[in-house]
Order: structure tokens, then C-alpha cells, then sequence
């Protein structure tokens, strides 16, 4: 009975001590994730501008700009799992799985599918993988349902992305222009930075080069604006390569190139797409094509930029009698990449 008594105690111990566990841990709850770290807690309210996070009976605003990622508790489980998809650029997959999601939870939650579905779609539009005007119109249905979301910049700049693939440059115009409202310097620089492309589309390198240096003017230490400010360098490398000046924008792209943050794919993608339109205008054909192999090697996960070092790989492999190489980098641009605009050039 004695050792009966004291094997039932062993059992019994470990069971007792799990749900003394059990019961005492908290409760999982909502995440906002920012560049500075996680903080959980619970999310009382959002805006254009930030999320309200009330923790330990403290409500803190968290500003937008600071956000990287925004995890809810009562959320569908397809929309955390969709969530992760987009941020590790499985687009095709995220939204295959809430594609027939319905909302749930608390309002700024259930918008979460509408956002994530409208997202998946207007990337994977730029690359040629789905209808743009179906895109568009997902994204602006989304902004209509959610106009103080927390995603609203986000929208308005793939929208005006969008509309500039399809050669709207008013409509990329006043969706670019929307990001100049927000409260940020970041965000102002992003506006005109992207306007500048805008504007090198339409062959305007003259304009672009003054939206770039406007951007470069900016006297401020605040959060982002350094990266606007490589990026602003890489459009007035490439302007400066189309007004006939590609040595003066190679010594600006190769600095960028030095002193950036290699984990930015989109900058070291833009930067080297932009070495490589200067080593052309430099008649350096063979150096435009490392250059344009950095991106397609290295840096394609943007899906535009590896689309446009794919396009101009093709060109030069033809050029440098490698016809092999040259229709294996045409064919890879029409096979991921086949609604795009370089796809159709």
C-alpha cells in the first residue's frame, strides 16, 4: 500500500503542477510588432496613423510608421498563416488561402482578410499574376470598407504602383500625392520619391531628377528617411543616365551600393538595375550585365525590379553573342513574370 500510495503521488504531482500552470499563464493576445520590438496586449482602436494598444492598464499609440506587423488574438487562423505567407513573398499562397475567407472577429479584425486578399492580388498584378483591374478594384473596395485602416498608406502607394503598370500617371499621381498627408517625414519622402519614377516612366528625367533632389534636401534624422533618401539617390542616378550623364549617376549608385543595407532587396535591386542603365550609356556592356545579374541572382525579390534586370539581361546576352542565356532570361521574364510591363516591351 505504501508504494502504492507514493507511485500515486508521482502521478498525481506533475498532473497538479500542469494545471497550476495552465491556470495562471496569460491569455495569447494581440501583437504589434515595430522596429524596436514586440509588444502584446490588446488593440482597442486604429487609425491612418496608429494603433492604440492597451497593456497592463496603460494604453499606448503606436504610430504606423514604426509598424512593421500586426498579429490579432480573435483573428481566423488562414489570416495569421496568410500573414506570414506575404511577408516571406508566397503572394500565390496567401491568397489562395483565404480567398474564400470570411471576416470575423472585431471590425478592424474581419478588415484584415479584405486587406490581405486586395494586397496578394496587387503584387502579384505587377508581376503579371493576376487581373490589375480586378486588383484595383479589390483595393479600392477595401478602402472603402476600412477608410481608417491602418493599412491606408500601404494601399494608396500600391495603388498608384498599379496605376503607373497601366500607364495612369494621373491616377499614380493623386495616389502618391495621398501619402504627402500623412504625419511623417518618411512618408512625405516616399510620396515624392515614388512621383520621381513616375515620372522617369514617362521619360521626364528632368522632373524626376527635381523630385529627387528635393528629396535629398530634407534636413531630418527621423526614422526612414535615410532609406528614402538611397532610394531618391538611385532615381537621380538613373536620371541623370538618361540626360546624358551616366558617369556622375554611377559614382552616386555605386556609394548607395557601399553604404546600404544589403538585406533591403527592393534598394539593392533598384541600385543595381540603375549601375546598369549607367554601364550602358558608358557603352560597358559586359560590366551592365554583372550588374543586371546582381538583381537577378541576388536581389529579385521585388518582383518589378527582377522583371525590368531580366528584360535588360536578355537584351545584353544578345548583344554579347549568347543567344542560350538571352532567350533563358526572356523566357523566365514571360514564365513569373507575364502580365508585367516588361514582359509586353
Amino acid at each position: 500500500m505504501r508504494n502504492s500510495r507514493f507511485t500515486t503521488q508521482l502521478w498525481i504531482t506533475p498532473l497538479a503542477l500542469l494545471g497550476l500552470v495552465i491556470s495562471v499563464s496569460p491569455a495569447v493576445a494581440d501583437s504589434v510588432r515595430t522596429e524596436s520590438g514586440l509588444q502584446n496586449g490588446t488593440v482597442t482602436a486604429v487609425s491612418k496613423t496608429s494603433v492604440k494598444l492597451s497593456k497592463s492598464g496603460t494604453t499606448v499609440d503606436i504610430p504606423v510608421n514604426e509598424i512593421t506587423e500586426v498579429s490579432f488574438d480573435d483573428e481566423h487562423f488562414d489570416v495569421k498563416a496568410a500573414r506570414n505567407m506575404v511577408k516571406n513573398g508566397q503572394l500565390e499562397d496567401a491568397l489562395a488561402r483565404i480567398r474564400n475567407t470570411e471576416p470575423s472577429g472585431r471590425e478592424f479584425v474581419g478588415h484584415e482578410v479584405d486587406f490581405l486578399r486586395a494586397y496578394s492580388m496587387g503584387k502579384l498584378a505587377l508581376a503579371g499574376a493576376e487581373d490589375k483591374a480586378k486588383a484595383t478594384s479589390a483595393l479600392l473596395d477595401f478602402a472603402r470598407k476600412a477608410p481608417n485602416s491602418f493599412h491606408f498608406f500601404t494601399v494608396a502607394e500600391l495603388l498608384g504602383d498599379l496605376a503607373v503598370s497601366t500607364g495612369d500617371y494621373a491616377g499614380a499621381a493623386k495616389f502618391y500625392g495621398t501619402l504627402t498627408n500623412a504625419p511623417w517625414a518618411d512618408f512625405k519622402m516616399k510620396a515624392m520619391v515614388l512621383e520621381g519614377r513616375a515620372l522617369l516612366s514617362q521619360d521626364k528625367a528632368a522632373e524626376a531628377l527635381a523630385k529627387f533632389e528635393q528629396v535629398l534636401s530634407v534636413q531630418t534624422s527621423v526614422s526612414g528617411t535615410k532609406r528614402q533618401k538611397d532610394l531618391a539617390t538611385v532615381g537621380k542616378a538613373a536620371a541623370l543616365a538618361q540626360t546624358g550623364k551616366p558617369d556622375e549617376g554611377t559614382t552616386l549608385v555605386e556609394k548607395v551600393i557601399e553604404e546600404g543595407d544589403p538585406k533591403d532587396a527592393e534598394l539593392y535591386g533598384r541600385a543595381y538595375n540603375t549601375l546598369g542603365l549607367c554601364r550602358v550609356k558608358q557603352d560597358q556592356k559586359k560590366q551592365a550585365l554583372l550588374a543586371y545579374l546582381h538583381t537577378d541572382i541576388l536581389f529579385y525579390g521585388d518582383p518589378e525590379t527582377h522583371a525590368e534586370s531580366l528584360f535588360n539581361l536578355s537584351g545584353l546576352w544578345r548583344e554579347l553573342n549568347n543567344p542560350d542565356e538571352a532567350t533563358a532570361a526572356r523566357n523566365l521574364l514571360h514564365d513569373r513574370y507575364p502580365g508585367s510591363s516588361w514582359a509586353n516591351k
